[in-house]
């Protein structure tokens, strides 16, 4: 008999909310069933799916393969907050090829006891009113703090960066269903979000890739803002990319308060919000946010060429207007994909496969 391996247990929704499939049970599903996708492996197979019944009503569970991590836990616990140059080569490529890494495979086959040998059993806290009073019946008297599996992000082996993508609750399907805003984070959200009048499409994650691309590659975001409002973002938005399209440069009734109407930064102090009225250009934020920080922890910076061929690719996904932008199959045909990207994400299978063969 096999023995018990870890899974991850999610709860979707409430019977209240109930409908036939929610959208993450629908979706991991469906990719179930095309097993020869291109980046299908970094899609968590579905294992189980039930309903719990509780004080607090019936809940719709399901049951998946368990990370180690997410690629923000990793950076965050990281002195400098960066990925080795080949681990994020290769977890660029994942990604393209379809944010959580998953446990190596030693650590997947740990059995219950040997986790809590190795990071410690899960600590109870109990729960009390700050009034003194009973809890309800719907109340759980202790609840557990989440564990940490992960590791630094700089110490991530090259050969262990294996991604599985996570989290489909606000997944959706463009051409079923018709939604107008984003609930990804405000700082990655594409501008159609806020201006168009036409539903999100999948150019709308091209968008969000080319962000989250960046982030993995360097130690900041490409858009900053340390309370990003709406617009804040549509700034830092123009500051690096330009003038938005006349259709959305004319809804944006703020942007005098950050430029003049050619886009160009408004340098008056006692006008501008602008940061001390110096634009941030792209260059300037690559060299920030990539090169300088690399520098410092002792990493490879980025070569001019290598540099050229990401710029070019990350810019063709980040155009204003969606039907303008690249799509996922000229992204996956890029010259930094086919000369870094893949090379990386090949070289990194082969590690793992060697890693593997030596353990066993």
């Amino acid at each position: 008999m096999a023995s018990p391996r870890p899974t991850r247990g999610q709860i979707c929704g409430s019977e209240s909310h109930a409908s036939p499939s929610t959208p993450e049970v629908s979706l991991l599903g469906s990719l179930g069933n095309s097993p020869s996708a291109p980046g299908r492996e970094i899609i968590p197979p579905l294992l189980d799916e039930f309903w719990l019944a509780g004080p607090n009503g019936k809940h719709r569970c399901i049951v998946t393969a368990p990370a180690q991590m997410s690629l923000f836990d990793a950076k965050e616990a990281s002195i400098f907050g960066l990925f080795q140059p080949k681990v994020a080569q290769s977890i660029i490529a994942q990604l393209i090829r379809n944010i959580l890494v998953q446990f190596p495979r030693s650590v997947d086959r740990f059995s219950t006891p040997e986790l809590y040998e190795r990071f410690g059993e899960p600590e109870p806290e109990a729960v009390v009113r700050l009034d003194g009073k009973p809890l309800s019946d719907g109340v759980p008297a202790h609840v557990y703090l989440p564990g940490w599996f992960g590791v630094r992000s700089d110490e991530i082996a090259f050969g262990e960066e294996k991604i599985i993508l996570s989290d489909f609750g606000e997944s959706f399907n463009p051409h079923e269903t018709p939604r107008f805003s984003s609930k990804t984070h405000s700082l990655l959200q594409p501008p159609e979000a806020r201006f168009s009048d036409e539903p999100l499409s999948f150019a709308s994650d091209i968008w969000t890739l080319a962000c989250t691309i960046w982030e993995i590659v360097g130690q900041r975001p490409l858009f900053h803002a340390f309370r990003p409002t709406a617009d804040r973002v549509t700034a830092e938005q123009v500051e690096v990319i330009g003038i938005l399209p006349p259709e959305w440069w004319g809804k944006w009734d703020r942007r005098l308060e950050w430029f003049n109407e050619e886009g160009e930064l408004d340098v008056d102090p006692e006008t501008s919000r602008g940061p001390d009225g110096v634009r941030r250009t792209w260059d300037q934020r690559f060299g920030y946010c990539i090169q300088e920080p690399r520098a410092e922890a002792g990493l490879e910076t980025v070569t001019e060429e290598k540099r050229r061929a990401l710029e070019e690719m990350l810019r063709s996904m980040l155009v204003f207007r969606p039907k303008e932008r690249a799509t996922a199959q000229q992204v996956l045909h890029s010259e930094w994909m086919k000369e870094w990207g893949q090379p990386a994400l090949e070289e990194s299978w082969n590690a793992s496969t060697s890693s593997v063969m030596e353990g066993d």
